[in-house]
């Protein structure tokens, strides 16, 4: 016997994109875990949630080149008192402190110091690639500005030369063409001399590195004409007159993902056989979510579909993560992460099914507890428990996964089945030829869910119009008996297969196997194919 430590489903997502499109995008993973209550059906004792949702840094290089102007006219005066001193700096003087405000805001604003680099490029009669920093070269890119400073002013105005040395300072950097790439150019917006293709200069800037061009003006003396020629943004060049004016226009406040709550969704059927749903929403305040430095989680919330969702039955758990929209793409709506269980319950043969026997093959229904089976494994072995189930035709309807399906006489080999034989979804079928050896490396078959075998032909989904009755039998282990000539498995119980039988069922069957109670399963007579594993099964044995 193994350990299943109760019945359990588990579902996970990763890598969900959160706020994509904002200046601080995450992706988040999602695992939900089902667990029902002590072996209880889910509409007699509930079943429990647990989720644990997480959150990593998407890494988003921001590409940052400030263009200085260090032309002869930038020794002249701002007009504007950018230190509070009393004085008006000279325009190169406010450049210097505005790129210094710029860097140092970047810092405050918690970005990722991997992730920005600001690289400083001046520009007069030529231009020079001055070097490029990231976050954590706050002394050097303080130091490269005071030598900017020493230099002092001269020289022409050379707009177009300052716009291609940015090119050459976002090459330099690494930066990624199809990155986000801002050029912030500085002036006191009289280019000298004339006749320079400042628009072309900077359409190209624009088409080789997709860069976003800011034109700034510094002081009350400066001018926007030119500098308009050059800007791409939505509101033009700007007229600055301080280091914190340059930062609103430039630097965006670092957004942060904003969860909003849990949502789960119980689907099933109610007692008279129609759809049945209960939703349950917990706000990020909930006392039942759980905040950490890593995400939010629900540990082990017990609900109770409100004994409306009778065993056996599947149902449909859906668990959702929402976030507010994108800060990025207003009008988008909330932003969710989803998982989904769909959890079976009923594993048994159909009414008439015939059960080979010592004395011959008889109906299942016909049997008794001690009446004696034949099974490939273990000889004749005496029957220890039998139980029987019987559903609505309206309640099969309603839920496909409690659906018969059907094995037409032959479908699985010369009399495999002798006669049409009808078995719910997940009773497992015993394969044992070629595919079991060469896609599992079991010469003795592997065991398989019915429904994985439908070829839409000879193995089908019936749908019934009449009640349909399953009938469930246990050994002393779990057991391959012969049914209308075909290998299928005993009940096998344990995980979520008592939680599939009525109250009074599961008393009867954990009083004659009370090891059940101690959260133990008896061990499969053979491998059990699971999801995209059966589905292998699908190849035709005979091609």
């Amino acid at each position: 016997m193994v350990d299943v430590t109760g019945n359990t489903d588990e579902a996970s997502v990763t890598g969900v994109p959160i706020d994509p499109a904002s200046n601080n995008p995450i992706e988040v993973s999602q695992t939900s875990t089902l667990q029902t209550v002590e072996n209880g059906g889910v509409g007699e004792d509930g079943f429990e949630v647990s989720v644990n949702l997480t959150g990593a840094n998407v890494e988003e290089r921001i590409d940052i080149t400030v263009v200085i102007d260090t032309s002869g006219s930038t020794g002249d005066s701002s007009g504007t008192d950018f230190t509070g001193d009393g004085n008006d700096e000279t325009i190169l003087e406010a450049e210097l402190i505005a790129a210094q405000v710029l860097f140092d805001e970047y810092v405050a604003a918690g970005y990722d110091p991997s992730e920005i680099n600001i690289s400083l490029v001046t520009y007069s009669s030529d231009a020079t690639y001055v070097g490029s920093f990231d976050l954590t070269q706050g002394d050097e890119f303080t130091q490269a500005l005071q030598d900017i400073a020493d230099d002092g002013p001269g020289g022409a105005t050379n707009y177009e030369a300052g716009l291609d040395a940015a090119g050459d300072a976002f090459t330099g950097a690494g930066a990624d063409p199809n990155g986000t790439n801002v050029v912030v150019f500085m002036s006191d917006g009289f280019p000298f001399p004339g006749g320079q293709d400042i628009a072309g200069a900077s359409q190209a800037l624009e088409d080789d590195w997709n860069a976003v061009i800011s034109g700034i003006g510094l002081g009350a003396n400066s001018s926007l004409d030119a500098l308009n020629i050059l800007d791409n943004t939505a509101d033009g060049a700007e007229q600055v007159f301080s280091g914190e004016e340059l930062v609103d226009i430039i630097v965006e406040p670092l957004t942060t993902a904003d969860f909003l709550q849990f949502e789960i969704l119980i689907e099933g059927i109610d007692e008279n056989g129609d759809p049945f749903t209960q939703a349950i929403t917990l706000p990020e305040d909930d006392p039942n979510v759980i905040t950490t430095q890593l995400g939010w989680s629900i540990d082990c919330l017990p609900i109770d579909p409100d004994n409306q969702m009778p065993a056996p039955q599947d149902i449909t758990v859906t668990v959702t993560g929402v976030f507010a929209e994108d800060p990025g793409n207003p009008g988008s709506g909330p932003q969710t992460v989803t998982t989904v269980h769909n959890v079976p319950l009923v594993i048994c043969f159909a009414l008439g099914t015939q059960i080979l026997t010592p004395t011959g093959p008889i109906a299942i229904e016909e049997l008794e507890i001690g009446d004696r089976v034949v099974t490939r494994d273990h000889g004749v072995q005496k029957i220890r428990w039998i139980g029987a189930t019987t559903l609505p035709s309206a309640y099969v309807k309603a839920n496909p996964h409690l659906r018969p399906i059907l094995i037409r006489k032959g479908a699985l080999g010369p009399d495999m089945p002798e006669q049409d034989l009808r078995v719910s979804r997940q009773h497992r079928i015993l394969v044992r030829d070629w595919r079991a050896e060469v896609m599992f490396g079991d010469p003795d078959g592997v065991l398989t869910p019915a429904f994985t075998l439908c070829n839409d032909s000879t193995i089908i989904e019936e749908r019934p119009t009449a009640p349909v009755t399953y009938v469930h039998m246990a050994f002393d282990q779990h057991e391959v008996v012969y049914a209308e000539g075909v290998e299928a498995e005993s009940f096998h119980p344990g995980e979520r297969t008592i939680a599939g039988l009525s109250g009074p069922q599961q008393k009867e069957l954990l009083e004659l196997f009370p090891e059940l109670q101690e959260g133990y399963a008896y061990e499969a007579a053979r491998k059990e194919l699971r999801g995209k594993e059966a589905s292998l099964l699908a190849i035709d044995p005979d091609a």
